[in-house]
């Protein structure tokens, strides 16, 4: 208000000046005592306007000032909630991680998670659809309570009433059925899974047991997460590492979670060189001798011979002491304080630079698995703040790649045949209409081929089924070591089996699938002392050629397939568009 009344003022005296100077230009100059004054006057008013223009503007500076300062705050307290809201943010990433791997268990599920809610008395959704789970499960519900102590699948036509409680209303046919996996925190029920399924004939055994191992890894995933809030939670410089879980993909290649982390410890540490190793995973985790190695798993500033994928001896280098020890160490003069030890290897030479060294463990499961250690130049040592900073950081990391690891378990478990290793009949599905879109976008072919087994039924009826076990697995294993990375291989199911080429035409594929064709033939079956022959016939169509969608393109590769039995099989036949016009 009072910046209103100025500028009111300053107007007025603004107007008034204007009129006085517009008189002084018009006096005569005969008066020359009057003109002395008014020159004087006119002087005078212009150092007054000029001390209230001065003023007006300090108060607008201010205003301004104060006005940012509270957009600041503002934004301040919007980063604040942000960063409080990281594990929350981190929470959300795991359980949407979750329901998408329920579909690829099985494609016919429904699933969302509850979490209890002590202050509403209730079990309350954090992720599923809204619209077909109810939002909040009172905690005495009897059958959600019967079920989380005696995992089960339920039926709708025996719990009718009950069933409605759970799933919004809908016209039941009565053989839907639904399996709730408990979610647990320190042996205490924390939550539970739940998931809808149209029919019960529809989920196997083994279906069964992946929900389950997918709550234990939400039960393991929210322990580990209460445990990094209360060490991170509330200092500002730590919430980075919120930040960096919270946006790791563990879809993703292992080496992103390192590369993540590599930007963590740039902004927290000044270093010459990092050296993130890991032991290897085929070592016995519980014997520490000579002859465990670990693996270099990136790199940062100086190089020198020891990149990432090298590997070292752990025992005796000063890069592998936490892995050892399980615990820390800091040294400003590592060759005089760890006299015994080498670097790297005791063959390497004894020239390097670096002196100053600090190393914490990658703690996994409570077993240190392997170590991050920064490196100076000089000798100056790393303060006690930045051991507390990368002792946290180790444990984080090793928290990250905990749930990578569980999480690739399960989903290879929900997404690969348990029998051949080989992508399962619904993630071929779900890969090949990937396969298509990405194919469309870059005007791209691809060939679709289809095989199966000829005979087999005899090999089950005359060998067994363990044989027939071994066949299935001796086949997926040549087939897929004769296609590239980047090409599809599933079990489609029983003893057919589905391969896709990318970017390549069917006549070009020819090749590759006759050798299969050949490979398959030439080999020699042997188990337990028992030697077959067996041979496969295969049929192939290609994308956009011959059909756009799955549906018809596994078709005509299918007719091909059975085309190629019908002349006695053990070839491939590719299809071939009839010109109705020239028969």
């Amino acid at each position: 208000m009072s910046s209103m009344i100025n500028l009111k003022s300053f107007s007025s005296a603004l107007t008034a000046f204007c009129v006085l100077v517009f008189v002084y230009s018009l006096w005569p100059e005969s008066f020359v005592k009057t003109n002395q004054l008014l020159k004087y006057i006119t002087i005078i008013s212009t150092i007054i306007i000029l001390m209230m223009f001065h003023r007006i503007l300090e108060q607008t500076e201010t205003f301004v000032q104060n006005e940012q300062n509270d957009n600041d705050n503002e934004k301040g307290n919007q980063e604040i909630k942000l960063r409080r809201a990281s594990p929350k943010k981190l929470y959300e990433h795991l359980t949407m991680l979750i329901i998408q791997t329920t579909k690829s268990i099985n494609e016919n599920s429904s699933s969302a998670i509850y979490i209890i809610n002590p202050q509403n008395n209730n079990f309350a959704l954090q992720n599923g659809s809204i619209g077909e789970f109810v939002d909040a499960i009172p905690i005495n519900n009897e059958l959600v309570n019967k079920y989380l102590s005696n995992k089960k699948k339920f039926h709708q036509k025996d719990y009718p009433e009950e069933w409605s409680k759970l799933f919004f209303s809908k016209n039941w046919r009565g053989s839907e059925c639904a399996i709730i996996s408990p979610i647990n925190i320190n042996e205490n029920i924390a939550g539970f899974i739940l998931t809808r399924l149209d029919h019960f004939s529809n989920v196997t055994e083994k279906e069964f047991n992946l929900f389950s191992q997918l709550s234990d890894y939400i039960s393991f995933s929210l322990t580990n997460l209460e445990s990094l809030e209360q060490h991170i939670v509330g200092e500002d410089s730590k919430t980075l590492i919120l930040e960096i879980l919270a946006n790791l993909d563990f879809k993703s290649d292992s080496q992103n979670i390192f590369n993540q982390f590599k930007y963590l410890i740039r902004t927290f540490f000044l270093y010459d060189r990092v050296t993130i190793s890991t032991r290897k995973e085929s070592e016995n985790r519980r014997k520490y001798d000579k002859g465990v190695t670990s693996t270099i798993k990136l790199v940062d500033g100086d190089k020198d011979e020891y990149v990432e994928g090298s590997d070292f001896p752990t025992n005796g280098s000063i890069q592998g002491l936490p892995v050892i020890t399980g615990t820390y160490f800091q040294t400003n003069d590592w060759r005089a304080s760890h006299q015994n030890m080498f670097r790297f290897k005791s063959s390497e030479l004894n020239d390097y630079k670096y002196k100053s060294m600090m190393g914490v463990p990658i703690i996994i499961e409570g077993e240190s698995r392997g170590a991050i250690i920064l490196e100076k130049v000089d000798t100056k040592s790393f303060l006690k703040q930045e051991l507390a900073d990368l002792i946290l950081i180790g444990q984080v990391l090793g928290s990250a790649l905990h749930w990578k690891s569980e999480y690739e378990k399960i989903h290879r478990n929900a997404t690969h045949d348990g029998l051949s290793g080989l992508l399962n009949h619904q993630t071929f599905k779900e890969k090949f209409n990937d396969e298509i879109q990405r194919a469309a976008r870059f005007q791209q072919k691809m060939a679709v081929m289809m095989f199966d087994l000829d005979k087999f039924k005899k090999v089950n009826d005359t060998l067994g089924h363990q044989y027939g076990d071994y066949v299935i697995q001796t086949v997926a294993k040549i087939m897929a070591d004769n296609v590239r990375a980047v090409d599809v291989v599933a079990r489609y199911g029983g003893e057919e089996f589905a391969v896709i080429l990318i970017n390549t035409t069917a006549v070009m594929s020819n090749i590759v699938a006759q050798r299969i064709v050949d490979s398959i033939a030439e080999y020699q079956f042997s188990l337990n002392g028992v030697e077959t022959r067996l041979t496969i016939s295969g049929g192939m169509s290609e994308y956009p050629t011959h059909a756009d969608n799955m549906r018809q393109l596994i078709e005509i590769a299918d007719q091909e397939l059975y085309a190629t039995k019908n002349r006695g099989g053990n070839g491939i036949t590719i299809h071939k568009i009839v010109d109705k016009d020239f028969g």
